[in-house]
């Protein structure tokens, strides 16, 4: 039983101030001989229970602790990695200064009792919410972060060495302020200065250096460097300094010539970390993030012909969206050569447009329609979005188109060699970005219907033939197909309900699948049902499970002599699955592999250079820590668009920041895609944001999501006020699950880091670790002022 003075906790056990200072004398002298007289000294007025029960509460607060102190998500601030009593632990700033001052008590162990402690320090959430500080769910930091510069790395190194060196620090109005360093590198530093005063965020300091003067012998650290306050972390311990984050802004290789005279004349190899690599790794390993989950559709063109399409597993459903009935691919139709006149105009580096597509069936045939709005008059726009909105297969997309220039061809000579002559030949880069959203198609349908014939719509029909190949090539190097085929000729009858019989042959197999050349024009479209019997197989062996076995049609040639099929499951699928096996075993030595081809890498890497440095979207990734969800980067290109600058608004100095758009609710927003049950594959929303202007700069921004309004009415409301007080932007949203972020950062990538610092190397491990979810934002404004119709 513990005496009155204590309140159980959910994890831990507080004391009371006047309990502490008992503590803080008794816990020195746990299972020393002078602990009982002392205890009686500072307890006169106990009795010997009373006693009894401190001393069962001393022995409790000096019990060795193994577990880990892990305060990520559960504090304000940014935790580290540190290695304590051959314990990994995870603690911000404000607890690993309490553990130097209090581990002493404690006789240097890691005890209960410190243990405790660290969970209860002033930036804990729990105390915060207690107090009524703090929102119960997420702090003020979960959506901002540093933007990252896809595409651009640092051309040389920075070495940044832990230096503890007195300072001088004038600030704007003239006071001098003793302090020191932290950590230092040629752009900037970190240091301490008392947290008596006050720093503002983006103010300009004079720094002195005299101690590193006096052991560099440079006599203009002594004459004052301007930095600016670029950052400050929280000091909510009450310590009497003030970390804060500093970049130079005075032209000079002093701090240079001082680091390299301070790596030469101190050990400072253990503590020296090259900053370009971990920086450049970092970047590298979220660029591949955005490469392999962006929902967006890359295309390259040479000339007037699709010659490529870079697929990923989430923009997979459209690029399969524009396959016709035989899945022949037919996106190239989009491109239309009076299109490309207009989106490749001579003289344009980028242009984009928005385009209205659905599909018609009409007999077991496909057809495609679709038109740009400058394609369009307001009739015939009217009856466009009428008939195709009602439909599921209606599509609004947006196409972005970037010229591949005479700087991009150079810079990629050196990365893709063997592959410049494939690479001069692309000229331009197409993006394709699925804005539709079901909630608001009826959007489409507010206008009256014109009283013209549907017929009217032809001229918007794509040509179906011919098929012109376009390589689609995975944007991951790795094997796409699920098991391995195998070349092999034997005769094969087929049955379709409408073609009836038709003879052919295997061109190669496996247990799952099958790719025929027909003897006659097959007639049926895909996703039908077909049986094959293995005519010559059958002979062989008559009781094998080879005959009338039921097929999905998958692929259909322009010709329609040659298909691909896979097999259908019903009770005997295993069977005939696992015959085909034992077949293919058996005759492991006729067979001939058909080797899947893989992408040439050097061309894809070039791919992803050029799309990296023209981002249509703004990319963005979320790390869960603990029960927190925060944003861990936001990717982005300099100089960034109006988008950029809207998610600038409300972020600190240098930053960029998703709550212009979605506010502090990062957790509503993300978790249908993050948590454990029924867990979305992708969801999308659609904000509306009212900015206010001064000097060119926003200064206000109001933002609410589509489900926030009761009408279209409504919406247009507020776009209109939006418009009369400044700006209004429309911003669409779309957020996916990451599963095992590691594979993003593998061991042989990140091996050469732990050389240079275990510590951070780590801390990069830590955040792929916790990476949860993939998101991208665009700028929509157009397409919803298009589709509500409001005017200039």
């Amino acid at each position: 039983m513990l005496s009155s003075n204590f309140r159980i906790l959910p994890d831990f056990i507080e004391m009371k101030d006047h309990d502490k200072a008992l503590f803080d004398q008794l816990l020195p002298l746990y299972e020393q001989d002078a602990f009982d007289a002392v205890l009686a000294e500072l307890t006169p007025n106990e009795n010997a229970s009373e006693r009894l029960i401190t001393k069962m509460e001393v022995r409790r607060l000096m019990s060795p602790c193994s577990k880990p102190v892990d305060l990520r998500g559960k504090v304000v601030g940014e935790c580290r990695r540190y290695f304590l009593h051959e314990v990994n632990h995870w603690m911000d700033d404000v607890a690993i200064n309490l553990y130097h001052r209090r581990v002493d008590i404690y006789q240097g162990r890691m005890t209960v009792g410190l243990w405790e402690e660290l969970h209860n320090t002033p930036n804990s959430y729990r105390v915060l919410q207690r107090q009524g500080d703090v929102r119960a769910t997420e702090s003020l930091d979960t959506v901002d972060a540093v933007p990252l510069r896809f595409g651009h790395y640092l051309s040389r190194s920075e070495n940044r060495i832990q230096l503890s060196s007195r300072i001088q620090a004038f600030l704007p109005d003239g006071t001098e302020v003793n302090g020191s360093t932290i950590d230092i590198s040629n752009s900037g530093m970190q240091i301490k200065l008392p947290s008596s005063f006050h720093y503002e965020t983006g103010s300009t300091l004079v720094i002195y250096f005299p101690q590193l003067g006096d052991e560099c012998q440079l006599a203009e650290l002594f004459s004052g460097l301007n930095y600016r306050v670029v950052g400050k972390e929280l000091n909510l311990n009450g310590d009497n300094f003030q970390r804060l984050r500093l970049r130079l802004m005075s032209s000079t290789d002093v701090i240079k010539d001082a680091i390299e005279i301070k790596s030469q004349t101190d050990d400072l190899d253990s503590r020296r970390e090259n900053e370009d690599k971990f920086l450049t790794t970092r970047s590298r390993a979220y660029e591949q993030v955005f490469l392999e989950q962006t929902p967006s559709l890359p295309l390259f063109f040479c000339g007037n012909r699709l010659r490529y399409s870079l697929l990923t597993e989430q923009n997979r459903e459209l690029w399969d969206y524009w396959h016709d009935e035989r899945n022949q691919p037919v996106i190239d139709k989009l491109f239309s050569e009076k299109r490309l006149q207009y989106l490749a105009l001579e003289g344009l580096t980028n242009s984009e447009t928005l385009v209205y597509c659905f599909n018609h069936q009409h007999g077991a045939k496909t057809y495609f329609f679709s038109a740009c709005p400058t394609e369009l008059d307001a009739e015939l726009r009217h009856l466009f979005w009428h008939i195709g909105s009602s439909r599921p297969s209606w599509r609004v997309l947006r196409v972005t188109m970037a010229k591949i220039s005479e700087e991009d061809a150079r810079r990629l000579q050196e990365v893709s060699p063997a592959y410049i002559q494939q690479i001069d030949e692309l000229t331009h880069i197409a993006t394709i970005q699925d804005l539709t959203l079901s909630q608001v198609s009826s959007d489409f349908r507010i206008p009256i219907k014109p009283k013209h014939p549907v017929k009217q719509l032809n001229r918007f029909a794509h040509s179906r033939d011919p098929i012109l190949p376009v390589e689609a090539v995975p944007s991951v190097l790795a094997p796409q197909r699920k098991e391995p085929r195998y070349q092999h000729r034997t005769k094969t009858t087929l049955v379709h309900h409408l073609t009836g019989e038709l003879q052919g042959q295997t061109i190669d197999f496996s247990t799952q699948g099958l790719n025929v050349l027909l003897s006659k024009p097959f007639t049926g479209s895909k996703q039908q049902e077909v049986s094959i019997t293995f005519t010559d197989l059958k002979r062989v062996d008559p009781k094998a499970p080879l005959g009338n076995v039921p097929y999905k049609v998958v692929q259909i040639s322009e010709d329609r002599t040659n298909i691909k099929l896979a097999l259908l499951k019903d009770r005997h699928s295993k069977h005939r699955s696992h015959y085909l096996q034992r077949l293919i075993e058996h005759n492991q030595h006729k067979l001939l592999l058909d080797s899947e081809k893989l992408p040439d890498a050097p061309l894809l890497h070039a791919m992803h250079q050029m799309l990296l440095t023209r981002l249509s979207a703004t990319p963005y990734f979320i790390v869960r820590r603990g029960e927190t969800l925060q944003v861990s980067a936001i990717g982005a290109n300099f100089p960034g668009n109006e988008l950029s600058r809207l998610l600038q608004k409300n972020a600190g100095s240098g930053m960029m920041s998703l709550r212009s758009v979605i506010g502090e609710h990062l957790s509503k927003y993300v978790s249908p895609v993050t948590r454990l049950r029924n867990r979305e594959e992708q969801v999308r929303h659609e904000f509306y944001i009212s900015a206010t202007f001064s000097d060119g700069a926003i200064i206000d921004v109001t933002s609410r999501p589509l489900e926030s309004f009761s009408s279209p009415e409504e919406r247009k409301m507020f776009i209109t006020q939006a418009r009369k007080r400044g700006k209004f932007f429309a911003v669409r949203n779309w957020l996916q699950p990451l599963d095992d972020g590691n594979q993003w950062l593998p061991t042989e990538t990140l091996a050469p880091l732990v050389t240079l610092s275990t510590q951070r190397a780590r801390q990069l491990e830590m955040e792929f670790t916790d990476l949860c979810a993939y998101g991208e934002m665009s700028d929509i404004t157009d397409e919803v002022l298009r589709r509500l119709e409001i005017g200039g």
